[in-house]
Parts: C-alpha cells; sequence; structure tokens
C-alpha cells in the first residue's frame, strides 16, 4: 500500500483547532495546544487503548510535548532543529469518532535528499469501530493529513501555503513515516498476554499488518529513552518506517529524525545528548554516515510468526524479530 500525498480537503481552523477532510473522506480535527479540547478527548479514548506501562505517554506528557509548539519553548528547540509541529488529533466518520492519532512532523535535508520526517507516535481505531477498514484508510491518508497540517500552520517552510493546490504538493518531497512497534520476542509474556486479550492481535499479527502497508524494520540497535522520570528506557521494541524506497536508509536521516523525535517527543525539550540512551544511537548513526555505511532495511514476510518459531531454537538470548529476519535472510 502506499503512502498518499494527494489531495485532501482543505485545511481550515479556529484558534489552534484545524481541520481537514482526508482523501476517503474521514474528519481529521487536529490541534497543536493542550488546552482547546481536542487533548482531553483524544486522551479519554487513548486512555483505553494503551496499557503497557513503558509504552504509555500521560497526559502531563502529551501537554507538555503541545506546549513545545509556541511561545519562547518553540523559538529555542526551533533554533537547534529547524521548523516542526506536534499534533493531537482525533479522527470522525460523520458524527462517529472513529481514532486518534499524535505525531510529530519536520523537512529533514541531507547531501542527497529532502524529506518530511514523521514520526507516528500513537494511532488507535476505538473498539466499537475496529475491522472496518478504517485502519488501512487512515494510514493511507497520513502523509497527505500530515503535511497539509504542517503547511498550514508552516506556510513560508513547505512547497505550498494556506491556498494549497495539488500542483504545489506534488512538488512537495516525499514524507517518511516512523513508528515504534512491540518486538515479540522481547516483550514480558504477561504484557503481551495482556496487550493479546485488549486489542485481539497478538505482536506478530501487529508487524505484519505494518508490513502489508508498506512498513520496513530498521535494522538499528533502537532503544526508546525514558518517557518521564519515572519510567525507564524501553529494549522492547522494533523501530521501521513507510515511505521509503529501496532496503537502505541513509544514516544522517535517521539520525537527524530520532535528533529531533527524542529531543521533542520523548524528552520534551531537553537536552537529547544529555540522555545516554539517546546519545549511544546518535553517536553511532553519526559514526555510520562518517564511514559511509546505510542503515538496512528489512522487508518482513507474511510467515514471520513461523520463521520465528523455527529459528529462534538457535539464536542467543536475548532474541529479537531482527535476528529472525537477518537468519531468514541468510537462508
Amino acid at each position: 500500500m502506499t503512502m498518499s500525498t494527494k489531495p485532501s480537503g482543505l485545511v481550515s481552523s479556529t484558534g489552534t483547532r484545524l481541520q481537514v477532510i482526508s482523501s476517503t473522506g474521514l474528519r481529521v480535527e487536529a490541534t497543536t495546544s493542550a488546552i482547546d479540547g481536542i487533548l482531553d478527548i483524544f486522551y479519554a479514548d487513548y486512555d483505553l487503548s494503551f496499557i503497557l506501562a513503558n509504552e504509555k505517554e500521560t497526559y502531563k506528557g502529551f501537554s507538555e510535548c503541545l506546549m513545545l509548539n509556541h511561545g519562547d519553548a518553540y523559538r529555542r528547540l526551533a533554533h537547534l532543529f529547524g521548523p516542526f509541529r506536534e499534533f493531537v488529533a482525533v479522527v470522525y466518520d460523520g458524527k462517529t469518532r472513529i481514532a486518534g492519532l499524535n505525531f510529530i512532523i519536520f523537512p529533514l535535508s541531507s547531501s542527497r535528499s529532502t524529506v518530511y520526517s514523521a514520526n507516528l507516535n500513537y494511532i488507535f481505531v476505538n473498539p466499537a469501530v475496529r475491522r472496518r477498514g478504517y485502519f488501512s484508510r487512515l494510514m493511507g491518508d497520513l502523509a497527505g493529513v500530515s503535511i497539509r497540517l504542517f503547511a498550514h500552520t508552516n506556510p513560508n517552510d513547505l512547497p505550498c501555503s494556506r491556498t494549497e493546490n495539488a500542483n504545489s504538493l506534488a512538488a512537495a518531497p516525499p514524507v517518511y513515516i516512523y513508528l515504534e512497534q512491540n518486538d515479540p520476542l522481547r516483550l514480558a509474556a504477561a504484557e503481551s498476554d495482556r496487550d493479546t486479550k485488549l486489542t485481539g492481535l497478538d505482536q506478530f499479527d501487529r508487524i505484519t499488518i505494518w508490513a502489508r502497508l508498506g512498513a520496513k524494520i530498521i535494522d538499528f540497535p533502537y532503544v526508546q529513552p525514558p518517557l518521564s522520570r519515572e519510567q525507564g528506557p524501553d529494549d522492547t521494541l522494533v523501530y521501521a518506517v513507510l515511505g521509503t524506497e529501496g532496503r537502505a536508509l541513509q544514516p544522517g536521516l535517521l539520525r537527524g529524525h530520532l535528533e529531533r523525535f527524542f529531543g521533542i517527543s520523548v524528552l520534551k525539550g531537553k537536552g537529547v545528548m544529555q540522555e545516554a540512551v539517546a546519545r549511544v544511537q546518535l553517536e553511532e548513526l553519526e559514526r555510520m554516515q562518517h564511514v559511509g555505511l546505510a542503515v538496512h532495511l528489512f522487508d518482513v514476510p507474511p510467515d514471520l510468526k513461523e520463521l520465528a518459531g523455527t529459528l529462534t531454537a538457535d539464536l542467543l538470548e536475548p532474541k529479537s524479530v531482527k535476528d529472525v529476519l537477518r537468519r531468514s535472510a541468510k537462508n
């Protein structure tokens, strides 16, 4: 499935509240603020959809991130990283609220390319309307929706403005969408079982669903830094990306992305190089860029669960889905 940037409805706004109609007719109500009511609606649904302690952001955490979109905090971070916006959104089909989103988006340039880089921090479909195709529709629309919202709040930073048109959006750089996924071989059995009971999907199912949408797993030792002082780093995740072509990613682009994602969404504006988990990953990507190494991307086979059952017996602890994919590639 391709990530579409074809025209959705134009963005309209009332203060910090934004509305865009996606190319498949879903209404996305988004905000860059914690105080206009959208975060409260989003969080009520989010709180029922995410249950694992280390993956879960608090209401205060979302508020702190959204506050970085404005004022002196934004100016300080934009001076370091360039323009960015973090959005919280709720999604409607007609009058029915069907989903929620939280993502950050920003432009990135390297010697070879310019892209728009988005981190899909959270996405969920509300339980009452699951398995009706909303997830695929929403993901197919997300690149177009995110680039429109960013353009509306940063009209001088994208090749389109508040008076958007199809030609100007066609000239926009591609959107790479990154996301975290639970690694079923690293997640504690009790947590995995609890999550499966809530959602009806096990962790292997989730990875293969994302793969059908085009997600490729990044062959990099990704660890999420602590979301708060009360939480620890999370090494039970794999990191994936949609929207890229080929089987490799420039380490400079991944470094630029993680520096901003860690510094803004995870660490809430605190110094990214002062956090050890983040610093180690950024330094490794800088080293890879310096010596000319690319970051490999794995295509996920549809029989991943069966492969894992066959290949994990010979793997050393701790095991990972990336180990399975490496071993499969060699066979």
